[in-house]
């Protein structure tokens, strides 16, 4: 009997294993894998993914082209070896005359839009605003007071004057260079008749120069030497196109930025020149969706060459 034992023992093992399988049951498909194909955009779900492989599946959507983002449309970003989508037209909004005028200025300073902003160095409220524009990354410039040709304006304290000498000239401009601290450019304030005379804008831009600091031309006059000039110095300059505020009401300041875009969306880029004004508040504040919609809206710092 005992030498029969383990034949028998075999074959009982044999019979448990080959019940055993008979009970077990059919395989299933690989996870993360599908016995048929699933609609598209649907995840996998016959099989519980492994974390791994659950997070491929679950991989959030792509941001929105942030260009077109900001006009309310989407663009899937361009497959690997395209070219990215030509780039848009550019604009850019100084505001002039910062510094006087504490409520508008800092409700302007709030808008979510990248104004540029230009500031008066001997205004009361300069120190402050000018570093709240520096802490917001926006583009800074002294307005430089000029003389105008009728003298009922007054450009105000530490005019830059054509009786003045070439000396007298470049020290005023540094002085007032001084007093907007973190500014990276300059445009004049009035100036109608200061801007005319080759010589003395010179005199000012060779300050401007030394200071690496570029020169935008207010264009107060038709016959402004200041953007020619910068350029016969080797300073990054360009000129104002749209005043959008002459008038001060807010349907009309919108029909100027209208105008603004226009134009840049014919020549590549514009430059337009607004004030602390409250209707031209409103109009920013109303029409910014619109301005957005049509050009990208950029520091003036891009626009000059």
């Amino acid at each position: 009997m005992s030498s029969s034992l383990p034949p028998i023992r075999s074959l009982v093992l044999l019979l448990l294993l080959v019940l055993l399988n008979s009970c077990s049951p059919q395989a299933t498909p690989e996870q993360g894998q599908s016995s048929s194909p699933s609609a598209p955009g649907q995840a996998y779900s016959q099989a519980k993914a492994p974390e791994s492989v659950a997070i491929i599946f679950e991989e959030p959507d792509p941001p929105a082209h942030p260009e077109l983002a900001a006009a309310g449309g989407e663009q899937a970003p361009p497959a690997a070896g395209q070219e990215h989508p030509q780039s848009r037209a550019k604009a850019a909004i100084i505001i002039d005359d910062m510094g006087y005028h504490r409520r508008v200025g800092e409700e302007l300073l709030a808008l979510e839009l990248n104004l540029t902003f230009s500031f008066l160095p001997h205004a009361p409220f300069t120190p402050e605003q000018e570093q709240r524009a520096y802490e917001l990354g926006r583009d800074i410039l002294v307005h430089l007071p000029m003389e105008a040709k009728d003298r009922k304006w007054n450009p105000g304290k530490g005019a830059l004057l054509l009786k003045d000498s070439d000396q007298l000239l470049k020290e005023k401009t540094g002085q007032l260079l001084t007093l907007v601290p973190h500014a990276t450019g300059a445009n004049n304030h009035m100036g109608s008749r200061f801007t005319e005379d080759r010589a003395a804008m010179r005199a000012v831009l060779q300050v401007l120069a030394g200071g690496e600091l570029f020169f935008v031309d207010s264009f107060t006059t038709a016959d402004s030497t200041g953007m020619s000039e910068a350029r016969q110095l080797g300073i990054p300059t360009a000129r104002r196109h749209v005043f959008l505020d002459n008038v001060q009401d807010p349907d009309k300041i919108c029909l100027q930025l209208e105008t603004l875009t226009e134009l840049a969306r014919k020549e590549g880029s514009a430059i337009g020149i607004g004030h602390p004004y409250p209707a031209t508040l409103r109009a920013l504040s109303r029409c910014n969706q619109d301005l957005l919609a049509a050009v990208d809206l950029v520091g003036v710092h891009q626009l000059v060459q």
